[in-house]
């Protein structure tokens, strides 16, 4: 009899043996892989965990720990992990920077945390010597400046250059300050001979870039050709030397017509600007008209065009009727 029901205890045996190891390999892996975080980082991780393993975080660097927030999670018997706060783990700060003398820090985020970054700018006559943005970076588990603060320091310019046959003043600094002037002009000539003319900027300053506005000028004879108009006359500016800026006008003789600018200028290359006209028996081309405002429509011709479209009046009787419907609403 025993071995009528050997084949059924062996039958169930095969069959409850498969269950338990499903079972246990099931108990055996209820929660997945922990959660990630940007700002922590898990304490040992393996592939599969149990109901009831705890796992640790602890702060990525550049970020410290809130003392008071959980910063562990636990697997539940539902196959979830409990939650872990995201802030448990903060940025960490860079040392507040004060405003440099004669300047001034901006924090561009609004803070000094890591990542950030803080500008420097400096007041009108002194200039940045350093680094003008500073990003607060890692430095091993903690966070520091890219770089030292700048200074802010005066402006200071050379000496302008010196030109030949003049001088500038004051002569004697050895440096010239932000927006500082010099002046310069040019030597005196003996009797006789021709007078300089000082060509280019009589005054340059001291400029931004610690360097000079402009370049200097030039101390030169200037002699422009006598001014001749075929078929005019010279008006003003008369002279028996034209030197550098004089002015002289002209006009033509009756009946003919001016070609050109009626005043010019002898500029330091020793000519006149713009060149000297011409006088000429045909009249010069008109100058070009800027273009007419556009015209606003009154109300009374937008009026008709409006009841023209809407009543279709295309032919004389039209319009007639037309005109006497508008008579009729001009009495009202």
């Amino acid at each position: 009899m025993p071995l009528q029901h050997q084949p059924e205890h062996f039958s169930a045996q095969r069959f409850l043996v498969p269950l338990l190891v499903a079972l246990m390999s099931t108990s055996s892996d209820a929660c997945g892989k922990p959660p990630w975080f940007p700002n922590m980082q898990l304490n040992g991780a393996k592939d599969s965990y149990g109901t009831g393993e705890k796992v640790e975080y602890s702060c990525r660097p550049g970020y410290t720990r809130r003392p008071t927030v959980n910063i562990s999670s636990v697997c539940t018997a539902e196959g979830q992990w409990s939650p872990v706060s995201k802030d448990a783990c903060y940025k960490k700060s860079c040392p507040r920077q004060e405003d440099p003398l004669n300047g001034q820090v901006n924090y561009l985020n609004g803070s000094s945390e890591f990542g950030t970054q803080i500008q420097y700018t400096c007041h009108p006559g002194f200039v940045l010597i350093g680094d003008v943005i500073l990003y607060c970076l890692l430095a091993g588990s903690d966070v520091q400046w890219s770089a030292d603060p700048p200074i802010c320091t005066k402006i200071l310019c050379q000496p302008p250059p010196n030109i030949k046959n003049g001088e500038f003043f004051p002569s004697h600094k050895d440096v010239f300050e932000y927006h500082e002037v010099a002046t310069y002009q040019c030597n005196r000539v003996p009797p006789g001979q021709d007078e300089l003319s000082l060509v280019g900027e009589r005054q340059i300053y001291c400029s931004e870039n610690r360097e000079w506005s402009a370049n200097p000028p030039e101390c030169k004879v200037v002699r422009c050709p006598y001014p001749v108009i075929l078929n005019g006359r010279q008006t003003s500016g008369f002279s028996r030397k034209y030197s550098y800026r004089a002015r002289v006008m002209f006009e033509c003789n009756q009946g003919l017509f001016l070609h050109g600018s009626e005043t010019v200028m002898c500029e330091g290359n020793n000519t006149w600007q713009p060149p000297i006209p011409i006088c000429r028996s045909e009249p010069p081309p008109p100058s070009p008209l800027p273009p007419p405002p556009p015209a606003i429509p009154s109300s009374t011709s937008v009026l008709s065009s409006i009841k023209g479209e809407a009543f279709g009046f295309g032919d004389s009787k039209g319009w007639i009727i037309s005109l006497i419907m508008m008579a009729v609403l001009e009495l009202q």
